[in-house]
Order: structure tokens, then sequence, then C-alpha cells
């Protein structure tokens, strides 16, 4: 039940994935809607996913091609207007809280790429 000004909250999920490839430590990204380079993102949904760290390593996996070993929650984001800062809050609108993290993977083959479109 919503209370006085409460307007409901978004909860979404980052990863930066380091990956080895030829030695060197790489970032490994998926691609934007519109071509560009991202990083992995999901939303967490209460009702289907137990806890914030399952739910990031299954859409990871998803996304990038290669299971999760090592994963840290880094930092939370929750600022109002964070997600859409020059909209003008209405009745609808909902809080967005991004939690970031920092994981390891596998070796990445060299030229591997996962497309998640």
């Amino acid at each position: 039940m919503k209370q006085g000004g409460e307007q409901g909250v978004r909860i979404g999920l980052s990863a930066v994935v380091i990956a080895l490839r030829e030695r060197q430590a790489v970032v490994l990204t998926t691609h934007a809607a519109d071509g560009a380079a991202a990083l992995p993102f999901g939303p967490f949904d209460p009702a289907r996913d137990r806890t914030f760290e399952l739910a990031l390593r299954a859409f990871v996996t998803e996304q990038t091609g290669f299971p999760l070993g090592f994963v840290e929650q880094l930092y939370t984001f929750g600022d109002a207007g964070r997600a859409a800062p020059r909209a003008t809050p209405g009745p609808d609108q909902k809080r967005e809280v991004s939690v970031g993290y920092l994981a390891l993977t596998l070796d990445a083959a060299e030229g591997q790429t996962h497309d998640s479109r």
C-alpha cells in the first residue's frame, strides 16, 4: 500500500564484468538497442528473484554468454530524479535505484562477442 507521497521503487542491477583476453584485463559490454556499447543491466523483480546477486548472475550470463565468478556489490544510487533529472515528478513516477557490481569471469576468447539484442 502506497503512503503519502510514496511513488514506488524500480530497482536495476548493473555490472562491470572483468575478463582476461591475452593476459590483459578487459571489460565485457553488451549492445544497447541503439547499437552503442553498454554494461550488462537488468531489473530486479522481487516476485521472481530471490536475491540481487542471483538475478545479476542470471541476466549477465544471458547478456554476455559468460558465467560470473567473483561478485562484489560496489555502490547503490538512489537520488530522486537521477534517472530523468529534467523530468517533472508525477504521481505515477517511480524512484529509480541502481545497484552497481564488480564481477570477474573466465578468460574471454579473442574476438568473441555476444549480442543481446
